[in-house]
């Protein structure tokens, strides 16, 4: 028994080696999975205004030292703007006091569609001497409060799609603080067939802010109850760090994305500024 499990063995080894000897075809190569597969059958993501964000160095709107100035350096953002631009934001805060912009009040409120109309009925002055309009821009207020700030012209939304349809010329629309989404929606469609205006400027929206490119932002910056500074933008200029007195702060002020949004990242200079502030005191 014990030759016959010798012989066996002997029998296996030597086949095993003459397999071993034979020359095998090679293996096929399967490529590695993707990790992105899923992805890809996903919808691309919506567009974003910091995909287009590539900012003049050169160009710079400094910190405004009272709302007029704010105002006409707004106006020339959107100017220049729509040269290249086929719907832009301005988006400042519309009265100085943040705390009466959003304590809920109907007198704030009021105040908010006033100091909102001040500035759009400026724009749409300045707009409509320009090359970028063609005659008397279309104005349109998102709420009937805007609406009764901004006049007797003010149209709404669904009023103003249908007037776009009818007019002939390349009118812009100025659409004033619209909040919900079906809002910011019926606006930008203003731009798009068949109402197709040949510009848009949206003046301080909320919610969905930052859904276009900035020709205008300006934040200001606080600390200590006191005022330390501010982020702004010129269009095409970088969104750039001032301090209280208006000195550039060397400071660079990245885009924020949020889904569709852009907005810029300020902690960055919030820190500067505070550190800054305090170091004066």
């Amino acid at each position: 028994v014990i030759g016959m499990c010798i012989v066996g063995l002997t029998c296996l080894a030597v086949a095993e080696g003459w397999r071993s000897a034979v020359p095998r075809p090679p293996m096929p190569r399967v490529p590695p999975p993707t990790a992105n597969f899923f992805a890809r059958l996903l919808p691309p993501p919506p567009p974003n205004p910091a995909d287009v964000y590539q900012p003049v160095l050169s160009v710079s709107g400094g910190l405004p030292s009272s709302y007029q100035d704010l105002y006409d350096t707004a106006v020339r953002g959107v100017l220049q703007s729509l040269e290249t631009e086929k719907a832009v934001e301005v988006d400042f805060p519309p009265i100085a006091s943040i705390n009466a912009r959003s304590d809920g009040s109907a007198a704030s409120e009021q105040k908010v569609h006033e100091a909102n109309a001040r500035f759009a009925l400026q724009l749409c002055g300045r707009l409509a001497d320009s090359s970028v309009c063609d005659g008397e821009p279309v104005l349109v207020g998102c709420s009937s409060g805007a609406r009764a700030a901004l006049g007797g012209d003010a149209l709404s939304l669904r009023d103003a799609k249908q007037a776009l349809k009818i007019c002939a010329g390349d009118k812009v629309v100025v659409v004033v603080s619209p909040v919900l989404d079906e809002e910011w929606d019926a606006a930008t469609a203003l731009v798009e067939p068949p109402a197709s205006a040949a510009g848009l400027v949206v003046v301080n929206g909320q919610l969905s802010n930052g859904l276009l490119p900035h020709a205008y932002f300006y934040r200001p910056m606080s600390a200590f109850s006191a005022v330390t500074g501010g982020v702004a933008r010129l269009y095409p200029g970088p969104y750039e760090c001032f301090d209280a007195s208006g000195e550039r702060v060397e400071l660079e002020v990245p885009l924020a994305r949020q889904g569709a949004r852009a907005l810029p990242d300020t902690k960055g200079a919030q820190m500067a500024l505070q550190e800054r502030f305090g170091g004066a005191r």
